[in-house]
């Protein structure tokens, strides 16, 4: 970002946007998720939910997804299940 105008700060907004939109909405809600319930816990607590978030996942069609247009070299098609 070279200037610090408005129109700046609401494109690097947009691209950040547009970086989280290809993600799994899955995985985009576990982030979040994560990141709210980590508020005023430790280190280990906040490892411990995630942990247990991720296990609940494991078995996600999104993770699915994400391993096999890995393998094709595709660009993965998420449903956010």
């Amino acid at each position: 970002m070279h200037g610090s105008g408005a129109a700046d700060v609401l494109e690097a907004a947009y691209e950040l946007a547009r970086e989280i939109a290809v993600n799994s909405p899955l995985a985009v809600r576990g982030t979040k998720s994560v990141l709210k319930a980590n508020d005023g816990h430790t280190v280990h607590e906040g490892l411990v939910f995630a942990a247990r978030w991720n296990t609940m996942h494991l078995h996600s069609n999104d993770l699915k997804e994400a391993m096999t247009a890995f393998v094709e070299r595709r660009a993965p098609v998420f449903t956010g299940d």
